[in-house]
């Protein structure tokens, strides 16, 4: 299974699947309030290909799509639940 990843994870990207990573990469550090120094510290990587990442330049190694998929998991399920305000004759 990590061969089959690794051979479709090198192959080249479009630049329609880099234009894809990149917001997703960009949305999450965004939303999260991190910098490309703290992402990159998290998942693994330097802040320097997280810019390159975050503009398209390369397309991320499969082992860090899985580590940004992990954080990103974990983010997801770090969010709070929002309750509907209830009207005051229910309180």
């Amino acid at each position: 299974l990590k061969d089959a990843l690794r051979r479709f994870f090198s192959i080249p990207a479009s630049p329609r699947a880099k234009a894809d990573i990149s917001k997703h990469f960009k949305a999450l550090r965004r939303k999260a309030g991190l910098t490309q120094l703290h992402l990159g510290r998290i998942i693994g990587i330097c802040r320097q290909t997280v810019s390159e990442i975050e503009n398209c330049r390369v397309w991320p190694h499969y082992t860090t799509l899985d580590r940004f998929c992990e954080l990103e998991k974990r983010h997801i399920e770090a969010q709070p639940v929002r309750f509907l305000r209830l009207p005051k004759h229910w309180r």
